[in-house]
């Protein structure tokens, strides 16, 4: 049995997902309402998180991201693994003891960066290895998205997104500074600026772009907003020997050699949907021994360096 603590929409379709691949699921929410809907689709619920940590064999933390590392600490506490729903947090806190503690107990922390599995990204991260673009010299992502459509019917200003603190587009966005580290390795942040467009009325930035360098001499830049229509979403990434442009939502790969001749240019099928179902079934693989798709400790150094990016573009903490 698979706990998941947090039952909004994002546990929620974690939940199916880890049912639709033939688990069993008890899940914990303080609201009724939320208990209620995954009962419906056929999972089993309590309102003690404590309970389910105890009938699991292994956790998906899909709570509030302010709750992430406590939830985290109950369940190593358990002895389960864990799946932590991106950011790992919004401090670093205890999260640096609680993956020695988890390590310590030889249980996976996992961290929910499904991008990683777009099929896309798992192409462009075979041709950096073959060298296809040759010496790697600069990369741009890019996540522009109008907010108010990513849940028709609901306020946006009453989510998450609009927490200065704990929202905002950087922390919703942290794929995009993740995929940077996948596909270029670490990097500090050089400098971020972020702000508010007005046009939304959130507390929170919902525009920020940051200057990063990474720890192979490459730099590269983040663009993340709220605010773009339409919604513009993937990367660029340019060597010695041609580029690589990739757009996420069209799950569209293609390779240009340096005489701007297309080598590569394919259509890939599936969708967003299809890579939450691959990061589930990643994650049960991780608990029987596979490597995990995103370890904590990657998605922690993420962390640490967009918690600096934010500094420096004076959000508060």
């Amino acid at each position: 049995m698979i706990a998941v603590l947090g039952l909004g929409s994002i546990g929620l379709r974690h939940a199916r997902n880890v049912m639709d691949l033939g688990e069993t699921v008890i899940g914990f929410d303080p609201s009724p309402q939320r208990r209620a809907l995954l009962e419906a689709a056929g999972g089993a619920v309590t309102d003690n998180r404590e309970e389910a940590l105890a009938k699991c064999k292994a956790v998906v933390i899909a709570s509030p991201s302010d709750r992430h590392e406590d939830d985290l600490a109950a369940a190593i506490e358990a002895g389960r693994h864990a799946l932590v729903e991106k950011p790992l947090g919004h401090r670093l806190g205890r999260l640096p003891e609680l993956l020695d503690k988890a390590e310590s107990a030889g249980l996976v922390v996992a961290a929910a960066l499904n991008l990683r599995v777009h099929p896309c990204v798992q192409m462009t991260r075979m041709a950096l290895a073959e060298g296809v673009i040759g010496k790697v010299l600069w990369g741009r992502f890019l996540a522009a998205l109008y907010l108010p459509d990513w849940r028709p019917g609901q306020d946006w200003r009453q989510g998450y997104a609009n927490d200065p603190r704990t929202g905002g587009a950087i922390f919703d966005y942290i794929h995009e500074f993740d995929l940077a580290a996948h596909l270029l390795g670490q990097f500090r942040p050089l400098a971020c600026i972020a702000g508010q467009s007005g046009s939304l009325g959130l507390e929170s930035e919902d525009m920020a772009d940051a200057f990063l360098h990474h720890e192979t001499g490459v730099t590269s830049t983040v663009h993340v907003d709220y605010v773009t229509r339409p919604r513009l979403r993937g990367f660029h990434l340019v060597g010695t020997g041609g580029q690589i442009h990739v757009d996420l939502d069209r799950r569209q790969f293609r390779h240009v050699d340096a005489l701007g001749e297309n080598r590569v240019d394919r259509t890939l099928l599936g969708s967003y949907a299809d890579d939450y179902v691959t990061e589930m079934s990643a994650f049960l693989a991780s608990v029987k021994g596979a490597p995990p798709v995103c370890s904590g400790r990657e998605a922690l150094a993420v962390l640490d360096s967009v918690i600096k990016a934010r500094t420096l573009a004076g959000l508060p903490s």
